[in-house]
């Protein structure tokens, strides 16, 4: 069934930017502080972050239907971690360029077939970050696989109920992971809809190729 899209504003953005400061730049995330006028009337400042690398994931499943599984220390929580093979795509790489060569460094698999689960943004409130999450099967060995001088990872193979079982339970909070688990269970439960044909093409483009307006505007302002 085609879904009609949500109603918006004829006019959406009530913001007017009055000033931009950068704050801080580095080869993963760049800070800005916005100053704006809102059309109410109301003043006041926008911390913006930005990030110079395309979030990817993969729900890999096995002939098993387990989902291949990365266990890792995540810094800023200080908690220990479950999630999906993932990572960052640059710029010269298109999302599946970059989850494919992160399934086979992470967990040193392959997949035959590869197809888009899900796409969103992580934090909008904060950060104009995107995410696209596919589902592979049909999973090999191959060559690649490695760590990080910075990562110590466990590998593990757990039943794809159980995963959602986890993420209700919330034992896996990854939002990659949570998303990914979520949005099959969704198809298999049979809610699914088909991706916009131009998002889907996304996919397997490069970032440079079609930037999203809130990354574009970093390029507009030049450096800091």
């Amino acid at each position: 069934m085609d879904l009609k899209p949500l109603p918006r504003p004829e006019h959406p953005d009530p913001y007017t930017v009055l000033e931009r400061r950068f704050v801080y730049d580095s080869p993963w995330i760049r800070i800005r502080e916005d100053r704006f006028r809102h059309r109410k009337g109301a003043e006041g400042r926008y911390a913006v972050c930005g990030f110079r690398r395309t979030a990817c994931g993969v729900l890999a499943l096995d002939e098993a239907d387990r989902v291949v599984l990365v266990g890792q220390w995540r810094y800023p929580l200080e908690a220990y971690s479950w999630e999906i093979p993932e990572g960052g795509g640059d710029t010269t790489e298109s999302p599946f360029e970059a989850i494919r060569r992160e399934l086979a460094e992470e967990a040193g698999l392959a997949a035959q077939v590869w197809e888009p689960l899900c796409f969103f943004h992580t934090s909008n409130s904060s950060t104009e970050e995107e995410a696209f999450l596919f589902l592979a099967t049909g999973l090999t060995p191959t060559a690649g696989h490695h760590a990080e001088d910075d990562e110590e990872l466990m590998l593990h193979r757990e039943p794809f109920a159980d995963c959602v079982r986890r993420v209700l339970s919330g034992e896996i909070t990854d939002s990659l992971t949570v998303l990914a688990l979520l949005a099959l269970q969704a198809k298999r439960s049979g809610l699914g809809a088909d991706l916009d044909a131009a998002l889907a093409e996304r996919f397997f483009q490069r970032p440079q190729d079609h930037p999203s307006a809130g990354r574009a505007r970093w390029d507009q302002l030049g450096a800091p």
